[in-house]
């Protein structure tokens, strides 16, 4: 789970899979980039300048230790395999990566610290104060600190004596080097020790986050590297990963578990029994011709080690890797010149009600996306129990993951799963997550899946009045298959019972109370996503008549939907609809087309959305067409992102935000829903990308 960093720079976005390193040189690594916003960019550059001025103090500070800190670069390691190319050394050549993960691993050996429970030499309580330093220069929310006096010397002294030289965990320095090409190490050994593990969360779980990522502090994980360095040894460039790579359930914890820090125990002192071998972390240097490459790097902190301190810092996410690099903990040891070093490694795990939190989690981009969303009017302000009306299709979505679509052949589904889909549920269920009101306007049969739906608009708190619920009627539901492979395609199977849409007495109730309800100036917006059109047209034309802004969106061209195109105050489709709507010719010229369907009525905006490529939105009276960028994001299903994208402008709408802010908001409303498996946005998704008012608020 350690990446070098010219490994990390490499790594793509899909999954874990890595590009072969293309540079043999810490000199020549690539710093990396992310789509952003181009107003955001300002702003980006401001929070790195300060951030930068603060990575300078720093520097500045420790200059007088500087030279002894190992710059060298990691060789790119002697095998072509990219699959495992992260660390591995040249005996890895010929290993997949199971096989080079378990020869690393080996064995692990026994309890270190029995010597201390055989001695009487545990220090007793109650413990004497700790010195905390935190570690300055990093993004705020990074946890980072050097905490000394952990351990007691005669503690450090029994936990050296107790390394052992042998037998099950034991790994001498030769071995090490022919599977990693990082590192120089005399010996190293893996131990299973769970005393050790609890007196260092007794002594330090008042000093360490209870919180991070969304998980709540859970343990010192009771696996240690013991390292045993002579002169020479050192620990080149790299990046700490989180252990597990995968979050794993844990029926005891109850919950996901992976781990969110590194703690770094030292057993012996710089200056009193080695020379060199300090901890640094480290900075790379742009190249002076501006193409994202680095020229080397600097120095931002240095630890130089003392016996019983404990250096504990932040594990950034590296898979997918951050939107926002570079990354900042980039740490490496330094050459030990004289004597010989001894620490050991362990991890601090945090537990995780969700497992995509755990995955997805990252301090430093779950406050970037906040400070964007806020900056660029995507956040809080306005923010209350706004009610809205959504019309729209219900159907229960059963979703298969395959490797590829299917065409004439039988193969494997990976997953199944059953959600509450359709186009204007799926609207209706983001716009509740939000933190709007929603009164929705739907029909469901009576059956199993009826109820289903109905659970889970309740669970959300929507208003479900308006829906019909039709005796002896199948409730729509479709089969959605979504390909995870490199295309990442999907194709949808939908089934309508016709009952469920035949005309009865009680679609004209619900339909003259909703009409009701807008003359009584209930409804802030309405919303509909161009189906049912039975239910949609009379009360778009009601909400017209009362001046309630109307939010249409339109999936197939007929006269019906061009009636109810005609109608919206705001038009929202895919860039293919947008151009039939307009006749334009040019499948490319998204820009008139939307400037050309915005002109035709005072008061309406058009917006057109093109996946990857963002959105374009223009509105009657201006000659402006604004483009917003896509939100870079890890896509694991793109099943309701456009639904996504409308409840994110339904939702900026209501609080009076402006073209572009709103189109940045249902961007990122969007980009959550990407990273989301299923057809609806989660809370959790959503709080990552810093769009609710809970997280707004923090």
């Amino acid at each position: 789970s350690t990446f070098s960093l010219a490994e990390k720079m490499s790594m793509t976005s899909r999954g874990t899979g890595l590009e072969a390193p293309c540079f043999a040189r810490l000199r020549s690594l690539r710093l990396g980039s992310r789509l952003v916003l181009a107003t955001a960019a300002a702003a980006a550059l401001v929070v790195e300048a300060a951030a930068a001025a603060a990575v300078s103090a720093a520097a500045v500070a420790s200059s007088t230790s500087t030279a002894a800190v190992r710059l060298a670069a990691q060789e790119a390691g002697e095998h072509a395999d990219s699959v495992h190319n992260i660390g591995a050394g040249s005996a890895a050549k010929d290993m997949d990566l199971e096989a080079w993960c378990a020869a690393k691993n080996s064995d692990v050996g026994p309890a270190i610290s029995s010597r201390l429970t055989d001695r009487g030499a545990w220090r007793a309580d109650p413990q004497p104060p700790l010195g905390v330093e935190p570690v300055p220069g990093l993004s705020e929310g990074v946890p980072a600190s050097v905490v000394h006096n952990v351990l007691s010397a005669e503690e450090c002294r029994e936990l050296i004596a107790g390394f052992p030289q042998q037998g099950a965990g034991f790994m001498p320095g030769e071995r090490v080097s022919e599977l990693y090409r990082d590192r120089k190490v005399k010996s190293r050994a893996l131990a299973r020790d769970e005393a050790l593990a609890q007196a260092l969360y007794s002594r330090l779980k008042d000093h360490v986050p209870q919180e991070l990522d969304g998980g709540r502090l859970y343990r010192v994980n009771p696996n240690f590297r013991f390292i045993h360095y002579e002169t020479g040894g050192h620990h080149s460039t790299h990046i700490d990963g989180r252990e597990p790579g995968v979050p794993a359930w844990d029926e005891e914890a109850g919950g996901w578990v992976q781990s969110r820090l590194t703690m770094q125990v030292y057993l012996n002192s710089h200056g009193r029994d080695f020379k060199g071998g300090e901890f640094a972390i480290v900075s790379p240097i742009p190249n002076a011709s501006g193409d994202g490459n680095a020229s080397g790097t600097n120095v931002r902190y240095v630890v130089k080690p003392r016996e019983g301190d404990v250096v504990i810092f932040y594990q950034e996410r590296l898979n997918p890797p951050s939107d926002y690099p570079p990354y900042e903990l980039q740490h490496e040891g330094s050459d030990v010149t004289e004597g010989e070093k001894f620490a050991c490694r362990t991890m601090v795990d945090y537990v995780f009600p969700d497992k995509e939190r755990a995955r997805m989690g990252n301090v430093k981009d779950d406050a970037q996306r906040r400070a964007t969303a806020v900056a660029l009017g995507a956040g809080c302000s306005a923010r209350g129990p706004q009610r809205v009306l959504a019309i729209g299709n219900t159907i229960i979505d059963m979703i298969l993951t395959v490797p590829h679509i299917p065409v004439d052949e039988k193969i494997r589904v990976d997953t199944k799963r059953r959600y509450v889909g359709g186009q204007g549920a799926n609207a209706a269920q983001a716009m509740a997550v939000l933190g709007l009101n929603v009164s929705f306007v739907s029909r469901i049969g009576d059956d199993a899946d009826g109820g289903m739906a109905r659970s889970a608009y309740q669970a959300l708190g929507m208003d479900l009045t308006p829906i019909i619920v039709v005796p002896g009627a199948a409730t729509s539901s479709a089969a959605v298959i979504v390909a995870t492979g490199e295309d990442k395609q999907r194709s949808i199977l939908i089934y309508d019972d016709p009952v469920l849409h035949a005309p009865r007495p009680s679609t004209a109730a619900a339909l003259d109370d909703v009409v009701r309800r807008l003359a009584a100036g209930e409804f802030r917006a309405v919303y509909t996503d161009g189906w049912q059109m039975d239910l949609a047209l009379p009360i778009v034309r009601a909400a017209v008549a009362h001046k309630v802004p109307v939010v249409v969106d339109v999936e197939e061209i007929t006269n019906e939907t061009r009636a109810l195109a005609d109608l919206a105050t705001i038009l929202i489709a895919n860039g293919p609809i947008i151009q039939a709507l307009a006749s334009s010719a040019d499948d490319g010229d998204l820009r008139s087309a939307v400037a050309s369907l915005a002109a035709l009525r005072v008061g309406r905006t058009v917006v057109a959305t093109s996946g990857p490529a963002g959105a374009y939105g223009a509105e009657h009276g201006s000659r402006e067409v604004v483009h917003v960028l896509a939100v870079k994001c890890d896509v694991r299903d793109t099943t309701g992102a456009g639904d996504s994208f409308h409840a994110g402008y339904v939702d900026a709408l209501v609080r009076g935000l402006s073209l572009r802010e709103a189109m940045t908001f249902a961007t990122h409303v969007a980009a959550a829903k990407c990273e989301t498996p299923g057809p609806a946005v989660t809370r959790a998704s959503l709080e990552l990308y810093g769009v609710l008012p809970s997280t707004c608020a923090a």
